[in-house]
C-alpha cells in the first residue's frame, strides 16, 4: 500500500475550544431535553433486533439541551426535539449494527490516542481533559464509549462508500480546467442548510407534501424568521440540532448542487429550494472567504504495515505489529525493521518512508494518528482498512501549494463531494432496509 493507496476522501481534524468540541462530539453523544421523569423505563423505538429505551432518549436530549443553553439558543418544542433526537439515534443504531456484523471495532489503544489528540487540541493532558468533562457533569466512561461509536460509524461509512466512489485522472483534469476548479482555490464557503427529506420510493403525494413544506419554509425565511431556529425545528438534515450549520469548506468540496447554488449567493443570502435525491434543500451563505494561495502543513512520515490474509488473522497481525513496535522502541532501526517486515511494498523498500504527507492525503485513521503523534515518537499500533500499522513522524513543515498538491486537493474535493452525495442516499437505504418501529 503506497501513499497513493492510502488517500482518503476527507480530513476530519479541526482545532476547537472545549465547548465547541463537545458540540461536535454531540453527533455521537447520548444527548439533553426537558422531558418529565418517568418512573418506569419503556421502549421508544425498535431497530432490527435492538431497542432504544426512553431513558437513553432522555439522556441524549438532556445533553443537547445543555448545549443549547451554553450557546444561549432557544430550545425547539419538546415534541420536535424528541423526534429529531430519536431519528438521529435510530440512524446511529442501524449503522452500529451494520458495523458489528462487519466486525468493525476500535481497540483501546486507538481510542486512547484519539482522546489524547482531542485533549491536546484543547491544550490539556488526557487526565486534565477527563477531569474537566467530569467537572462539567459528563460521565467519562460514557463519553469514551460515545467517541468509540462515532469512530466505528466513520469507519463503516468509509468502507461502505469506497466501492461507490470512483474519480479518474481525466475527471480531475476537467475539474481543474473548469470554473468550479478555479473557484476551489479562491474561496471557502460557510453554509447553513435546511433539508425536507423525501423518503426512498416516495409516492407523488409524499413528494408534493415535501415540496409544499419547503416552499412554506422559504416563505417564512423571506419574511425574516431566523434561519437557525427554522433549521432546528423544521429540518431533517444531519445538522438540524446545530441550527443547520455545516461549517467551512472549499467551494468545490460541497456537493455539486450546493456549490453551484452557493457560488451565486452573497453573505447572508438564502437560496431557492434545491431538489436532490435526498429531498428539498435551502442553503444560507453564512460567510465566504479566500482568494489567496494556500500554504499547507506537511508531515514526513514512515510506517510499518502488517496485513491480515488467509494465513494471518487480525489478532496475529496485531501481535506482530506490537512486537515490531517494541523492538524499535528498544533501539532497533526503524528503516531496517520496515524493510524486512512491512507488508507495504511501496514504502518498505524505502525503510517505511512515505515522504511528505499533507493533511487530507491519508485515510482518516492514519491521518488522525499522524496528526496526534508527537514528532520523533512512535505511535500506538492502530488499524485501518489495510491492516495494522504504527508510524513515526520525522518532520513537520509548511509548504507552498504545488501543482501536484493542487491535483491531490482536486481529487479529494471530487471524492468528498461524491462521498456526501452517496452517503445520504446510503444511510437512507440502510434505514429503509431495516426494521424500525417508533413508539413515541
Amino acid at each position: 500500500m503506497s501513499k497513493k493507496t492510502l488517500h482518503a476522501s476527507r480530513s476530519t481534524h479541526h482545532t476547537r475550544p472545549l465547548r465547541g468540541l463537545l458540540m461536535v462530539a454531540a453527533l455521537c453523544l447520548p444527548l439533553l431535553g426537558q422531558a418529565k421523569v418517568e418512573m418506569l423505563d419503556r421502549i421508544v423505538a425498535v431497530v432490527n433486533d435492538g431497542a432504544i429505551m426512553a431513558s437513553e432518549l432522555d439522556e441524549r436530549i438532556n445533553i443537547i439541551a445543555l448545549q443549547f443553553q451554553e450557546k444561549g439558543q432557544q430550545l425547539p418544542p419538546p415534541a420536535v426535539m424528541r423526534e429529531q433526537v430519536l431519528d438521529r439515534m435510530i440512524l446511529e443504531r442501524v449503522q452500529l449494527q451494520l458495523a458489528d456484523r462487519a466486525g468493525i471495532k476500535v481497540d483501546e489503544a486507538t481510542l486512547n490516542q484519539a482522546l489524547a489528540g482531542i485533549a491536546r487540541q484543547n491544550g490539556m493532558t488526557l487526565e486534565d481533559f477527563a477531569a474537566a468533562l467530569q467537572q462539567d457533569g459528563y460521565d467519562w466512561p460514557q463519553f469514551r464509549e460515545q467517541i468509540r461509536e462515532d469512530m466505528i460509524i466513520s469507519r463503516l461509512q468509509q468502507r461502505s462508500m469506497a466501492s461507490r466512489i470512483r474519480v479518474t485522472d481525466r475527471e480531475v483534469d476537467r475539474f481543474l480546467a473548469s470554473e468550479m476548479g478555479k473557484q476551489m482555490f479562491q474561496e471557502d464557503f460557510h453554509l447553513g442548510h435546511i433539508l425536507v427529506r423525501v423518503p426512498s420510493g416516495a409516492t407523488p403525494e409524499e413528494v408534493q407534501a415535501a415540496s409544499s413544506k419547503i416552499s412554506e419554509i422559504e416563505k417564512r425565511l423571506q419574511q425574516g424568521e431566523d434561519f437557525q431556529q427554522l433549521a432546528t425545528t423544521q429540518s431533517d438534515g444531519p445538522k438540524a440540532l446545530e441550527g443547520g450549520d455545516l461549517g467551512w469548506r472549499p467551494a468545490a468540496q460541497w456537493p455539486s448542487l450546493f456549490s453551484e447554488a452557493a457560488l451565486e449567493l452573497e453573505t447572508g443570502e438564502i437560496s431557492a429550494p434545491i431538489r436532490s435525491g435526498a429531498g428539498f434543500h435551502i442553503l444560507k451563505m453564512i460567510d465566504r472567504r479566500g482568494g489567496a494561495e494556500k500554504v499547507v502543513t506537511q508531515h514526513q512520515v514512515r510506517h510499518i504495515l502488517i496485513k491480515t490474509d488467509a494465513l494471518t488473522s487480525s489478532e496475529q497481525a496485531l501481535e506482530q505489529a506490537n512486537r515490531l513496535r517494541e523492538r524499535i522502541a528498544n533501539g532497533a532501526d526503524f528503516a531496517a525493521v520496515a524493510a524486512e517486515y512491512s507488508d507495504d511494498p511501496g514504502s518498505a523498500r524505502n525503510g517505511g518512508e512515505l515522504g511528505w504527507v499533507a493533511n487530507g492525503e491519508m485515510v482518516p485513521e492514519f491521518e488522525e494518528m499522524m496528526l496526534n503523534t508527537p514528532q520523533g515518537e512512535l505511535s500506538p499500533v492502530f488499524e485501518t482498512q489495510f491492516g495494522w500499522h504504527f508510524l513515526r513522524v520525522d518532520g513537520v513543515r509548511d509548504a507552498d501549494m504545488s501543482d501536484e498538491f493542487r491535483r491531490m486537493q482536486a481529487m479529494q474535493a471530487l471524492q468528498k463531494r461524491r462521498f456526501e452525495e452517496e452517503l445520504e442516499i446510503w444511510v437512507q437505504e440502510q434505514r429503509s432496509e431495516s426494521y424500525v418501529d417508533v413508539r413515541l
